[in-house]
């Protein structure tokens, strides 16, 4: 199984599987299916309509293709890397630092796609075989992978805890981290837990200072301070 190290914003190195070939492909043809049930829809109520004219009739044609050409840049920018099929498969795209990739980036993925994909058939696949982390020329030019997608598949490595009613907040300043900044964390810290690793714990507690300009009090373990760091983020997302 491929594994590929992320570098997350604390600094710490974070191993995830990569996505298999035949995972990316058979997540290709769930996404066509969806577009290929989408166009059949779309074609049955074409028949239906009478146009007064041939210009009438090509304008909507070209605006049919617009889902084709947006399905993947724009769906993969606003679910968080994935495609339907993707989500299907359980595999998402990231960047190789393990950042959200930008609008541009899905862009560029899917304009070399028209090349690698639609006009040379069977390229794609070509060069993620011969590639060691399962990349496309795409990927390749969006500085993309796609994983396996592990971190939301599993509570204990989701963002979300549970918090007494009485529960009170010590450091506000978490409000500037996101979801996948809480998300990242908490995976470090049960790895280093799990592991008894103090150094990653000191690590990870000295780069949330840094990141929120704030000082852990004399009394935390560094433990309990990226605990309390967590928890204050679930506390202050449930008042939004």
């Amino acid at each position: 199984m491929g594994k590929f190290k992320l570098q997350t914003a604390q600094n710490i190195t974070i191993e995830q599987n990569l996505a298999g070939v035949w995972q990316r492909l058979l997540a290709v043809v769930l996404d066509l299916l969806f577009l290929g049930l989408f166009y059949y829809i779309l074609i049955y109520i074409l028949f239906s309509v009478h146009f007064n004219d041939k210009f009438s009739m090509w304008s909507f044609m070209a605006v049919l293709m617009l889902p084709y050409f947006l399905y993947y840049p724009l769906l993969q920018y606003w679910n968080n890397g994935q495609s339907f099929g993707k989500q299907i498969m359980k595999i998402r795209i990231v960047k190789a630092d393990n950042s959200h990739p930008k609008l541009g980036d899905f862009l560029i993925r899917w304009i070399l796609r028209l090349f690698e994909v639609n006009m040379i058939p069977g390229l794609a696949l070509l060069w993620m075989l011969f590639s060691d982390k399962n990349q496309r020329l795409g990927d390749l030019a969006a500085q993309t992978i796609v994983v396996k997608d592990q971190v939301l598949g599993h509570i204990d490595q989701s963002i979300f805890e549970e918090l007494s009613p009485d529960y009170q907040a010590v450091f506000p300043e978490v409000r500037s981290f996101n979801n996948q900044d809480i998300q990242k964390i908490k995976i470090v810290y049960k790895q280093a837990v799990k592991k008894k690793d103090e150094k990653i714990l000191h690590a990870l507690t000295h780069k949330i200072a840094l990141l929120l300009h704030i000082e852990k009090p004399e009394n935390m373990t560094d433990e309990e301070f990226v605990n309390r760091i967590i928890k204050d983020y679930n506390y202050y997302a449930a008042q939004q």
